[in-house]
């Protein structure tokens, strides 16, 4: 690209930043490092200043939900101090591509969009050029100009996706979809939207008195048996369903597929959360070391699978945690 209006799309991780706040203009800077760069301009692990001009209130949201690692830090940030990022997120934005450099050498990224804030273990943004090691640069074009969706989109387009594999005749059959660790029942309400019945499995649902569809408040342990075995109309549903999903479940995410299992019945998962202090036990099958990280943890869901049998991946298109870990449909 060149001339004053190109631009490029570039992702860096974030080490540190500043806010810079004022009623007219306010400016967030972040102290980053390059992930995927662009040929001639930034290359991949080179340092730089991020430059982020929105409103004020849009600053402060992206800075205090997105970026800041500790919640400790917030009033020192609405201070104009310094803080610590989350390492972990990798922000992917749109940015002039004439990069100039402070007195002090430093790169300024001018961003004209914020793409998106993605956490560790989210499908790469765009694909990536992985032969070139040393610019790691995204490959764009007319196929891939908006493949993100905003978090709040996710339930929906978890639901669809679900539709889309199993088809309406397998997620209709018994006592319908069990969903687990549903929260506010958005991926309920969107199932139910396409005539499929639906229960909510969940301790604390939060979806109001007259959802549309049944609701179970109760935890999801181990295999379930504590359910199924039940002679009430729990127990029939549970034993009788013909799908089990869970959209980042938590501490339900083994149980479903150990449940799944159980039943004999297919399942999709997109795990979240590790907790490696609440489930000490897990290990990972090759190595036998402690499942810590997220990678680790949907290595160790994969390895779940019975013999004869591979559960399958694949990832959706939302910010966040978006890797589906499911039964085959056939």
């Amino acid at each position: 690209m060149s001339g004053d209006g190109a631009t490029i799309i570039l992702s860096f991780q974030p080490n540190h930043f500043k806010l810079f706040l004022s009623k007219k203009s306010s400016l967030l800077v972040i102290n980053a490092k390059c992930i995927n760069g662009a040929k001639n301009r930034i290359k991949s692990k080179n340092a730089a200043l991020v430059h982020i001009r929105q409103p004020k209130d849009v600053l402060c949201k992206m800075a205090s939900s997105l970026l800041l690692q500790s919640a400790d830090s917030l009033q020192d940030m609405k201070k104009g101090c310094k803080v610590e990022a989350d390492t972990t997120k990798k922000i992917v934005v749109r940015a002039r591509a004439n990069i100039e450099r402070n007195r002090k050498g430093d790169r300024l990224i001018e961003c004209i969009d914020v793409l998106c804030v993605q956490e560790d273990g989210d499908a790469t943004y765009l694909p990536v050029d992985n032969d070139d090691e040393e610019y790691c640069e995204y490959i764009t074009g007319k196929t891939y100009e908006n493949p993100i969706s905003l978090k709040v989109e996710r339930s929906k387009i978890f639901a669809e996706w679900i539709i889309d594999t199993y088809g309406k005749e397998l997620l209709c059959r018994g006592t319908g979809v069990l969903d687990v660790a549903g929260g506010n029942g958005e991926t309920c309400r969107h199932l139910v939207a396409k005539g499929i019945p639906v229960t909510l499995l969940d301790p604390n649902p939060r979806c109001g008195s007259n959802p549309g569809f049944t609701i179970i408040q109760h935890p999801l342990n181990c295999d379930g048996s504590d359910l199924t075995s039940r002679n009430d109309n729990i127990g029939n549903i549970v034993r009788n369903c013909s799908f089990i999903c869970g959209l980042h479940p938590d501490q339900a995410t083994e149980p479903i597929v150990s449940l799944a299992e159980r039943l004999n019945v297919k399942f999709a998962i997109l795990p979240c959360c590790v907790m490696p202090s609440l489930f000490p036990h897990r290990v990972q099958r090759k190595h036998g070391d402690p499942v810590r990280s997220y990678s680790a943890f949907c290595q160790y869901l994969l390895d779940m699978a019975p013999e004869k049998e591979e559960f399958l991946v694949d990832h959706l298109p939302f910010v966040g945690r978006n890797k589906v870990i499911y039964r085959a449909p056939s």
